[in-house]
């Protein structure tokens, strides 16, 4: 009996052994499931400086898995622009992403253009590495219109802060415009300090008008732009204080009377942002873990007990 017995047994240990081995093929080389698209929002704003015809595009970063990793190069075919951004999801299986919501905003330069109607079409392609190479270029898309040559878009209003990133040759860009008010003159724009990956900088204005000085009617529209230098891919902030200065007179009291001098306050109340990424390859991401050695458990156990009634020596 037991010769009939055990020849059985060890048929169903080798069939267990090719089950449990066929699932757990399956189970590391089956796709994952596909990814969730990312909506990214682009946003486009056209705007001229010095004749120069400019495009800043904007997009949102939903979490800390969404890398921007090229922002193209903008092909030009007749009075037709487009360009294709490609942006990175490090998101996958058992792998946790950042909450943060972040606009990241980049611009283009597209020279100085004739008198006519033109068009710029911006596509941003998301590539997800973990989702054996799936690539979305389909849900990311926009266009705008523009006139160019005819006139210069607006100038932003009183006290408002434009700012600009910027990145030619690898170098980082920050391009500043300011409104400096009636009656106020520039005094001059500090340089960019910096702290990790967060920049500072401040540009200070002077209304000097209470001392009878000469004051000038109307708004002026100033530039400025910060050279960053060369740096490593990753996400940065640049931040600009508009500081007011007044000066005035005023008086002094001293111990017999009150002498007339000059009086000054400064108000940095002004303030603007912005979040730019530099595009790049971030630290590579850990590969999914796979759970195979939930279905490899139960089989090995059950072959254990199949040891144990054929007598086998398991060591």
């Amino acid at each position: 009996m037991n010769g009939r017995v055990r020849p059985i047994l060890l048929g169903s240990i080798l069939l267990v052994l090719s089950l449990s081995s066929l699932m757990v093929f399956r189970a590391l080389s089956s796709p994952s499931t596909p990814p969730y698209i990312s909506r990214l929002m682009p946003a486009l704003n056209y705007y001229e400086v010095n004749g120069d015809s400019q495009v800043s595009a904007t997009v949102t970063l939903g979490n800390g898995c969404l890398q921007p990793t090229s922002w193209g190069t903008p092909v030009q075919s007749e009075n037709n622009f487009s360009v294709t951004a490609k942006v990175t999801d490090y998101s996958g299986p058992q792998i946790s992403c950042t909450l943060a919501i972040v606009n990241v905003q980049y611009t283009y330069s597209l020279g100085q253009l004739a008198v006519g109607n033109y068009s710029f079409t911006f596509n941003a392609c998301i590539d997800f590495p973990n989702y054996s190479g799936t690539v979305d270029c389909n849900n990311n898309r926009t266009t705008i219109f523009f006139e160019a040559g005819t006139s210069s878009p607006k100038p932003p209003l009183n006290d408002k802060i434009e700012l600009a990133y910027q990145e030619v040759n690898g170098t980082s860009y920050v391009k500043a415009s300011i409104v400096v008010p009636t009656c106020f003159r520039m005094r001059g724009w500090s340089d960019a300090s910096q702290s990790g990956n967060s920049f500072r900088s401040n540009v200070t204005i002077v209304d000097d008008s209470r001392l009878m000085i000469a004051c000038i009617l109307m708004n002026l529209l100033t530039f400025h732009s910060y050279d960053l230098g060369h740096l490593s891919p990753g996400l940065y902030s640049f931040t600009l204080d508009l500081c007011k200065v007044f000066i005035g007179w005023g008086t002094t009291n001293t111990n017999s009377s009150k002498i007339m001098d000059t009086t000054t306050s400064t108000d940095c109340s002004s303030t603007r942002t912005i979040f730019f990424v530099v595009p790049g390859n971030p630290a590579p991401q850990p590969p999914p873990v796979r759970d195979w050695y939930m279905i490899f458990g139960p089989f090995a156990i059950i072959i254990m007990i199949l040891l144990r009634l054929l007598r086998i020596p398991m060591g």
